[in-house]
């Protein structure tokens, strides 16, 4: 009780002389320190909307812009209507870049003859400028080639006039062309193969749109006569612009002016028909991620009877907003065409899918600028048509034509958009008590929440009418009611059962903070907007078309057959792709711990780039993760002992190969005389827990890094520096975190106390413990302050934390920055990363040193009959141009939650990362250190948990709790060291 006293009274004296949230600095990334704020107790029904019809001041003040909808709403009320000139435009030489930066002009850029403005990194913005004769709304169009690079799209942000107009325009995206890279190969095994993504370069004309697909048209932007400025800032990727241009906005006729202009010029019916497989003519997308499928229904044409036909296109992977497909195909005379598409719809939980569709680059009436695809769980051939069931028609004259499938969002924007507002709100809402009461509120205490925070009440009122909306809208819309439409109705159960018992609300804060993960789910669940497509045909309005779904029987022979195959087919192998006529001097088997996907890449590039260059064929199985690894009977070690050992195993953990080099199990790659060259791809401290007796027994494939992740709204609302090192920490980011009912996340990881303060965790030999020396104690003292005296909570899910806001700094790796990328789309724009807060040295430098950086890693097996062959295939493996294109393959096939976190820096850096936390990352790499890999080591991590346990949790002595550890550390060290014949004294 009186450590707890003291301790009390020590907070309440820092806390009483830290400034105020206004009076703190801000660090943001050069974030605009202007918010616009909230007074206290001020209601916001009256500022809530639904849709984001107006913009709520507490909206504005996370996110600082309207949304795009809520300036179009406002148009709308103003009656302002397309601009009736003609466009303004301006040419590459006229633009001026941001001091520092260079106007970088070139003529024949893309086979271009016109001067290009190549942009580059090193410019940070390029502006424009206008005089506009007409008033009026304006699309804003450029001509645009993306420059070779890492593959990805290019983004920019949009300023007018010096000023960000809407929430949309921070990020504007360039995208790139994608096709097919030639036909599909058959495996041994029987299966057709996906073949690789190429990149179509060439010249795009573009009108500036929302990067989600959220709107059907291109931004329009109101502008009066006179002089205006457009100005876009680097965001990602290098292009060359040729010109910008201010251009009348396109108005959209409806299908009824279309069909009246049919009439009018006598358009006859077709009477021929087309079809196409959708998969075989695809010819540009708009991502490499959509990929030609397999479907196993007996009627997709052509079947995939018994071995796997990629007889589809779309699907999951065809999901996200803006991406597009376009095909090509032949009408065989002019006419009025009908167009029906075979497509399944069986995600979304009975939401629709969107898509707007162009015929040759435009879309030709109102109704196809967000076309609906219904939710069914069956095959359809669906006839584009309106709601009465007529059939839209379309003028084709004979020849070529493309049609262009792009997905949108259409009538989920509002809710998508009101589903965020709430996800604010109830944030707010949610620190708003933690303020009060504490991250765990006392469930017998009368809080009074009512009376001391005003504006709950109209908040939780005003959140309920929103939730009610909402779901009479899905409803609406709905082709089967899905259960999130349920789950609304429940949150709004809740919230009416706290306003009625206000003295309930902190035993269920729970409730509320499950609300507001499961808003940001359905956020990030209904922006998936899918769809299979199996062909496409048209032909004359009287056409007769059957639509056929496959029968019982007819599954269930497909079944049956693929079953009996089941007893013949090796799953586990990945078939080859060799042309027939490659020579073969040599192979080397392969064994993988990771999924399926990951193998075929590797077998496919290897069979199609190394085997033909070296000779070398490569065999590859899948197996699970803990099969290659040391420690455990499994399929590598009953390999090893039965003399049948692959070549080279891949996947393999960090730990195992110097348990397999401790066993003469592995080859020493440091043998090989290109060893040395070889690593220099690598951070140099990674190589470390490979090491053993002078040897190196395993590549990096993989490594992770630490960071400190920070919710920018939150950290600047508060006025919280971000803290450089653990003194800044300690000093006055956790106090100020700690006064506001907020905190801060760490690991349970000693690492970087130990090796900052300049210990090491064994002897140079490695046969003793290195934690009984001056500087491990003091580590170890700091380590466990953090969690006693500075009130560090001692286990949290850091992830769902950082979301509803109860977190807003902490500690986390390469697994919670993909977390927060893929897994919280609300969160979007509002959290960043920043380098770990570590020991000021003498010189002023900052020592951020940290483990855990070795990930999975590559070995050559002792029993290989291969060692050269197999030394010869991880060079290549490893190489930055393998490293780059399976990186990116594998990102196209899976998506950006696959990505592959390779330890080739230069590959590592090619990767989709944003330029600031490159940089950050980058800085985290100078510090890094490594842990190695000694007889007996995995006492170690458990004896410093069992340490800090008695410490933090019993409340033991620090130096007594350390000791004890390291007694029992040192008796299994030896003890694995007489078991090996390794042991001698050491002092």
């Amino acid at each position: 009780m009186k450590k707890a006293f003291k301790l009390a009274v020590v907070w309440l004296c820092v806390l009483t002389m830290l400034p105020t949230s206004g009076a703190l600095g801000s660090d943001l990334d050069n974030e605009s320190s202007s918010v616009t704020t909230n007074a206290s107790g001020v209601p916001l029904k009256e500022k809530f909307s639904y849709g984001s019809d107006r913009m709520t001041e507490e909206y504005v003040r996370f996110l600082k812009y309207p949304y795009y909808s809520a300036l179009t709403a406002e148009y709308d009320t103003q009656g302002y209507k397309p601009a009736s000139g003609t466009a303004v435009r301006a040419e590459a030489e006229q633009a001026r870049v941001a001091e520092g930066g260079q106007l970088k002009l070139e003529r024949q850029v893309g086979g271009e003859s016109a001067p290009s403005l190549v942009w580059e990194e090193e410019t940070a913005w390029t502006e424009w400028d206008f005089t506009v004769a007409e008033e009026g709304l304006y699309n804003i169009e450029m001509a645009y080639y993306l420059l070779p690079g890492s593959g990805n799209s290019a983004k920019r942000s949009l300023m007018i006039d010096g000023a960000v107009p809407f929430l949309e325009a921070s990020s504007i995206v360039f995208p790139r062309k994608w096709k097919d890279q030639g036909e599909v190969v058959v495996n041994s095994l029987g299966d057709e193969t996906r073949p690789g993504q190429v990149e179509i370069p060439g010249w795009s004309t573009i009108r500036l749109s929302d990067d989600a697909g959220m709107y059907a048209e291109p931004f329009r932007i109101y502008l009066k006569p006179g002089r205006h400025s457009i100005r876009l800032d680097f965001v990602d990727q290098p292009m060359a612009v040729t010109y910008v241009a201010l251009v009348p906005a396109v108005t959209v006729p409806t299908y009824g002016e279309v069909k009246e202009q049919y009439e009018q010029a006598g358009l006859k019916a077709a009477t021929q028909s087309l079809q196409f497989e959708a998969e075989l003519q695809a010819v540009e997308k708009s991502d490499p991620t959509i990929r030609r499928e397999s479907d196993g229904d007996p009627l997709v044409s052509p079947a995939s009877y018994k071995n796997r036909k990629l007889n589809v296109i779309g699907g999951w992977r065809w999901r996200k907003g803006n991406q597009s497909i376009t095909w090509e195909f032949t009408a065989p005379e002019d006419g009025l065409y009908k167009i029906g598409i075979r497509q399944q719809q069986t995600w979304n939980d009975g939401l629709p899918s969107h898509r707007q569709i162009e015929i040759d680059g435009a879309v030709p009436f109102q109704e196809l600028q967000s076309y609906r695809f219904k939710y069914d769980s069956k095959w359809r051939l669906h006839t584009l048509q309106d709601v009465k069931g007529d059939p839209y028609l379309f003028h084709l004259t004979k020849g070529v034509h493309r049609i262009t499938m792009t997905v949108k969002m259409g009538p989920l924007t509002p809710i998508l958009q009101s589903l965020n507002e709430d996800s604010l709100l109830l944030s707010e809402m949610i620190r708003d008590i933690i303020k009060i009461a504490g991250s765990e509120p006392d469930p017998n205490y009368d809080y009074d929440f009512f009376t001391t925070i005003p504006a709950l009440k109209t908040n939780m009122e005003t959140l309920i009418q929103s939730l009610q909306h909402k779901y009479d809208l899905i409803k609406g819309m709905a082709d089967k009611l899905p259960a999130m439409a349920n789950n609304l109705l429940t949150i709004q159960s809740q919230l009416s059962n706290m306003i009625d018992k206000p003295f309930s609300i902190a035993s269920n804060m729970n409730d509320l903070q499950s609300a507001q993960n499961s808003l940001g789910s359905w956020y990030t669940s209904m922006q998936t907007q899918p769809l299979l497509i199996d062909y496409i045909k048209a032909g004359g309005p009287d056409e007769s078309w059957k639509d056929e779904q496959s029968g019982f029987f007819q599954r269930l022979r497909y079944s049956f057959a693929n079953f009996l195959l089941s007893f013949q087919k090796d799953y586990d192998n990945v078939g080859n792709v060799l042309q027939a006529d490659t020579p073969i001097k040599s192979t080397i088997n392969i064994w993988i711990a990771r999924g399926i996907e990951w193998a075929e890449i590797i077998k496919e590039m290897a069979d199609e780039e190394f085997t033909p260059k070296t000779g070398i064929a490569v065999n590859v199985n899948v197996l699970p993760a803990n099969q290659l690894e040391a420690g455990s009977v499994n399929a590598l070690m009953l390999s090893i002992a039965s003399g049948k050992a692959p070549d080279v195993g891949l996947g393999v953990d960090s730990s195992s190969p110097v348990e397999f080099a401790i066993r003469d199990a592995v080859y020493d790659l440091s043998s090989f005389d290109d060893f040395d060259e070889t690593i220099k791809q690598f951070i140099p401290n990674i190589m470390i827990p490979y090491k053993y007796r002078g040897g190196v027994y395993a590549l990096p494939e993989t490594m992770d890094f630490s960071v400190m992740f920070y919710r920018k709204d939150i950290v600047e609302e508060l006025g919280i520096r971000l803290p450089d090192t653990r003194e800044e920490l300690y000093g006055y980011a956790l106090p100020a975190l700690h006064q506001n009912g907020l905190q801060f996340y760490y690991p349970n990881d000693f690492t970087p106390f130990l090796f900052q303060h300049g210990g090491a965790f064994y002897t140079d030999d490695g046969k003793l413990s290195g934690l009984d020396t001056p500087e491990a104690f003091r580590a170890f003292q700091e380590y466990t302050d953090l969690f006693t005296n500075y009130g560090v909570p001692l286990a949290a899910d850091f992830y769902n934390r950082m979301r509803t806001g109860e977190m807003p700094l902490g500690v986390g790796n390469f697994a919670t920055y993909l977390q927060l990328s893929v897994a919280a789309p609300e969160l979007a724009g509002r959290w960043g990363i920043a380098p770990i807060p570590g020991t000021r040295l003498s010189d002023g430098a900052v020592d951020r040193a940290t483990g855990a950086l070795a990930g999975q890693s590559a070995i050559i097996m002792k029993q290989s009959k291969h060692p050269q062959e197999s030394w010869e295939f991880l060079k290549w493996w490893m190489s930055t141009s393998v490293q780059s294109s399976f990186a990116r393959e594998l990102e196209a096939l899976i998506g950006v939650e696959a990505r592959w976190n390779t330890a080739n820096v230069e590959a590592f850096s090619n990767l989709s990362w944003r330029r600031q936390d490159l940089a950050v990352i980058r800085e985290q790499w100078k510090w890094a250190k490594e842990t190695p890999i000694v007889l007996g080591g995995y006492y170690t991590g458990r004896y410093v948990y069992n340490a800090w346990n008695s410490v933090v949790v019993d409340n033991a002595n620090v130096r007594d709790s350390l000791e004890k550890s390291v007694k029992e550390i040192n008796r299994e060290l030896r003890m694995k060291q007489e078991e090996y014949g390794n042991y001698h004294d050491a002092k």
